[in-house]
């Protein structure tokens, strides 16, 4: 029903006046209404650029995000090959580790034995050296006695060769005096005074060889020969003595 149902009107101009202005506000209307659609067009025409533009991103991110999707499957499934290696990796430093924890026990017992062999050398160089040092000490000693020991040697062989001199000038003595005896002395009074020709052992002689004084004789020419023989056969006897003592 409109507007103009039931109204009575006084007179045409009015009742054209007032479907006149129903009509303005009519057209009013219209022209709002165009013009809020005009917006909405424009509006919705922007929407749907926006909404495509998005659209567009949403699919390339729907794109990017398939192939990260893929990129990371990849890498779980290498990860899951990487975690399986490591699994085994760590199995065998287990493995390894054990082996070594028992390595490392016998290292140590192993350095136990060797300080225990350590301290058993020590003793033995202390005790080598307490050796060594008391046979140092022997051997100094000894090199002392051995120098005394050459000192008297070498006296010894001094004293040999002067005994040996003493005895070589006593039978040459010996061997003159029997030649003057058998030029001025008959055999028979020899016999008779009691003089006997001396006997040189040459055995004696050099057995006395380690006396240490030899005693020196001097002999003139004016000494009769049967005072030489008698200090000849005196010579001899003390030679002798000297023998049986030394033996």
């Amino acid at each position: 029903m409109s507007k103009g149902d039931g109204l009575q009107f006084s007179s045409k101009d009015a009742e054209i006046q007032y479907w006149k202005g129903l009509a303005e506000e009519y057209l009013q209307e219209i022209e709002r209404i165009q013009k809020e659609s005009d917006e909405f067009i424009v509006e919705s025409q922007q929407l749907e650029k926006e909404y495509e533009a998005t659209i567009e991103q949403n699919e390339k991110k729907i794109k990017d995000l398939s192939l990260a999707n893929n990129k990371a499957q990849n890498e779980i499934d290498s990860l899951k090959i990487k975690l399986e290696q490591c699994n085994k990796e760590n199995g065998n430093l287990e493995t390894e580790i054990t082996n070594l924890k028992k390595e490392n026990s016998q290292m140590a017992q192993y350095i136990r034995d060797l300080e225990q062999k350590n301290d058993d050398l020590e003793r033995s160089k202390r005790i080598n050296e307490e050796l060594i040092a008391s046979i140092e000490g022997a051997f100094h000693s000894a090199i002392e006695r051995n120098a005394m020991l050459e000192s008297e040697v070498d006296e010894k062989e001094l004293l040999k060769e002067k005994l040996q001199r003493f005895a070589d000038e006593t039978r040459d003595l010996k061997q003159e005096l029997l030649v003057k005896d058998r030029e001025h002395v008959p055999d028979n009074e020899r016999v008779l005074n009691g003089y006997k020709s001396p006997i040189v052992d040459s055995n004696r002689l050099k057995e006395n060889e380690t006396q240490t004084t030899p005693v020196k004789h001097d002999f003139q020419a004016t000494i009769s020969p049967a005072s030489r023989v008698m200090a000849l056969n005196i010579v001899s006897d003390l030679i002798r003595k000297v023998g049986v003592s030394k033996v």
